[in-house]
């Protein structure tokens, strides 16, 4: 996702929670291999199983910054994968601890400092090689300071367990996504292996069944947790939407081409619509399947999906089928460059008939005012809540601003008695309400979000935010204090308290917040700018 700075702050601000050694998928494949020996050694050797990984080798790179002219480089030191920045005259190396996907697009890269894991600014790309990770381009600086959070490695780590309330420190090592995610928990099967005490998807029917799938493959415009919910509360054999509701954007002029929209594409599809619920991810794409770029897998592929498009389609026009066409998707399901990750394409899932008329009658789509509907809809109770919240992630991740006085409005007409303990329904109002200028309705809602989670640092944060919009400097410094107090790795908190020392001339508390976060990470290089420019002046 492409995002300015004043945007990544708003998402910030409004608080909405939206978007492990021996690695997981390998040691608990050899444990499944001892019964499911085929299963386990086709899955090990799926991107699936590669989701989060020791980095791989690949070549060394160099890449521009254009907008920053920093020099990032990729090197191979002592057969460590080590990434690098250049920039004003200072340099910041860091290993690369993960590598994120397992190279169908491409990969992204994570280094770890203390307890936290930041992604590298240098992605991988299948069809380009080494270049600016997606989002960092329009960065003035760039650093390793983009955290992981829970939301960011639910799709991509089998067993992330964070110890803090913000869900950004980490308790153990990572790995990549194992049978359990599909299957759930099999340590009673393991013990008394039966179908009654396994998750078999294919056995399950509707929205628990495609749950399994849309867990991570359907990103759409965001997605809400219900009150009191994490990410680890999703199961296999559940709905997911007993743990989140996801919901998607129509019209409002939105042209995104999203990286992961496979499944929403197919729900378009009038082969899906007419299958009665039978065509569903695994008709096409078996999980334990291998997969591989060399010719002669590529060629079985394609001769598997036909047997599956003519398994309904038996009459094909030989017009427009001559006998020597061997594959379906070339024609019906065209590639699409993405608009949020580059040098990726998406398949287009829609199985359309004739792909250039449905890209006029796309365009016709788009001109309808903007509207975020229910993939499905969450239990009742949660309905108007959880649609506000993701209105309002809406306006801001997607440039909607007409969704975000709805979702307001939705928030505002919640029972008292429930807003008051939603802790992010609060947030959401919070930041609403600083950016229509009602300063102190927001002062309110900020304090109870820190009354509802002293714990966490991005309330603390936020509320000082609105405190210092409000003139109450003090009481701002302190919250921005115990932000960074509660997690030593939030850079924003660090930033903010040094903007409120420098509207004051507090010169040489300036330094020691800076020198405070240089102490945790020696490396930052916009601190080290900062602290240069501070100690040279005049």
């Amino acid at each position: 996702m492409k995002m300015t700075l004043q945007t990544q702050l708003r998402l910030l601000l409004i608080g909405i929670v939206g978007t492990v050694g021996c690695f997981g998928a390998t040691a608990q494949a050899a444990d499944c291999a001892s019964c499911h020996k085929k299963q386990s050694a086709h899955f090990l050797a799926t991107p699936m199983a590669k989701s989060l990984i020791p980095p791989e080798t690949k070549s060394p790179g160099k890449i521009t910054h254009e907008r920053s002219h920093s020099i990032i480089t990729i090197e191979y030191p002592n057969q460590r994968m080590v990434h690098g920045i250049s920039e004003s005259g200072l340099t910041a190396e860091y290993t690369v601890r993960y590598q994120v996907g397992g190279g169908l697009m491409g990969a992204s890269f994570l280094v770890q400092i203390g307890d936290y894991l930041f992604e590298s600014p240098a992605s991988w790309f299948k069809s380009y090689g080494w270049d600016v990770s997606p989002g960092y381009a329009a960065a003035s600086v760039i650093d390793f300071d983009r955290a992981m959070s829970d939301a960011c490695l639910f799709c991509h780590a089998g067993a992330a367990r964070f110890v803090d309330a913000d869900g950004r420190r980490l308790q153990t090592p990572l790995g990549s996504i194992t049978c359990e995610r599909c299957h759930g928990a099999g340590e009673e099967h393991a013990r008394h292996p039966s179908t009654k005490n396994i998750i078999n998807p294919a056995k399950l029917a509707g929205a628990e069944r495609d749950s399994i799938c849309e867990q991570c493959h359907l990103e759409a415009a965001g997605r809400i947790l219900n009150p009191g919910k994490t990410w680890a509360d999703f199961h296999p054999g559940d709905a997911a939407e007993r743990t989140l509701a996801t919901y998607i954007l129509s019209g409002g002029d939105n042209k995104d081409v999203i990286a992961v929209s496979q499944v929403e594409e197919l729900a378009e599809s009038e082969c899906a619509r007419k299958s009665g619920g039978k065509l569903w991810c695994v008709t096409c794409h078996d999980p334990h399947g291998a997969t591989g770029a060399a010719s002669g897998v590529k060629i079985e592929r394609q001769h598997e999906v036909r047997r599956i498009c003519t398994s309904c389609h038996t009459k094909l026009s030989p017009m427009a089928h001559p006998a020597d066409q061997i594959e379906c998707t070339s024609c019906h399901m065209p590639s699409t460059p993405t608009t949020n990750v580059t040098h990726a394409a998406l398949t287009d899932h829609r199985i359309l008939r004739r792909p250039l008329e449905a890209a006029r009658d796309s365009a016709e789509k788009q001109s309808a005012p903007p509207r975020i509907t229910a993939w499905r809809e969450p239990p009742s109770e949660f309905r108007d809540r959880d649609l506000a919240l993701g209105e309002i992630l809406a306006a801001v991740s997607k440039n909607q601003p007409a969704l975000e006085e709805e979702g307001g409005r939705l928030l505002e007409a919640l029972p008292e008695e429930l807003r008051n303990v939603d802790f992010d329904a609060l947030s959401a109002l919070e930041g609403l309400m600083l950016q229509r200028g009602n300063l102190a309705a927001a002062v309110q809602l900020g304090r109870r979000t820190v009354e509802l989670r002293p714990q966490s640092a991005k309330a603390a944060i936020n509320y000082g935010i609105v405190l210092q919009r409000s003139g109450d400097l003090a009481e701002a410094e302190r919250q921005f204090k115990r932000a960074i107090e509660l997690d030593v790795s939030l850079k924003p908190a660090h930033e903010r308290l040094v903007i409120l020392y420098k509207s004051q001339g507090r010169r040489q508390e300036m330094l020691d917040v800076i020198d405070s976060f240089l102490k945790w990470n020696p490396q930052d290089i916009m601190f080290r700018l900062q602290r240069e420019q501070l100690t040279t002046a005049p």
